[in-house]
């Protein structure tokens, strides 16, 4: 019996862990690449990279997709739930590419899926891991940093706006529509 209530005891206490190491905090080693906004409130879902020390992706998916509920307060985050996967989440494949400074996962959102995202990650002066997202603009490649969506009632988009930034430095924005 003696045995049966530790065991209970420890078995709850796994189980009470399970939730803050499903939704834990971003790590510096886990930086956001780009972000999603919606009109509706101020939450963001956010695509971070995992990274080692030496800025190389971890794993053979080592992109992250969460929810930052801005909401609720500045440290709040949350996974995805299933039925916002085809809305935000990724096509099960990333390829990861490894370099001598970093490495490039390419990712698709399921919502664009014939538009590939380019995360670049390489180690900045002083330590610490850089982060770039790039995907195509018009004619060539910007750097991604934000994907607004405008909705509308109930369930509908009105639009899908990219902003970034061209090689050059100049603004980019696509407008995207049904």
């Amino acid at each position: 019996m003696h045995r049966n209530v530790w065991l209970r005891i420890v078995v709850t206490a796994a189980l009470a862990l399970i939730p803050s190491l499903a939704f834990a905090e971003p790590s510096p080693q886990e930086p956001s690449a780009f972000f999603l906004t919606r009109s509706e409130n101020r939450n963001q879902v956010h695509y971070a990279v995992r990274l080692d020390e030496a800025c190389h992706p971890v794993g053979n998916k080592p992109v992250r997709v969460y929810w930052r509920m801005l909401e609720r307060g500045e440290s709040e985050v949350e996974d995805l739930l299933g039925v916002e996967q085809p809305a935000y989440g990724l096509e099960d494949t990333q390829q990861v590419a490894l370099t001598p400074d970093g490495g490039r996962v390419r990712i698709r959102l399921r919502a664009f899926a014939d538009r590939p995202i380019d995360l670049t990650t390489t180690q900045v002066q002083g330590g610490g891991c850089a982060v770039q997202a790039w995907t195509k603009f018009g004619a060539g490649p910007a750097q991604l940093l934000h994907i607004y969506v405008k909705t509308s009632w109930p369930f509908s988009v009105d639009f899908v706006r990219l902003d970034g930034v061209s090689a050059d430095g100049r603004t980019q924005t696509e407008l995207l529509r049904n």
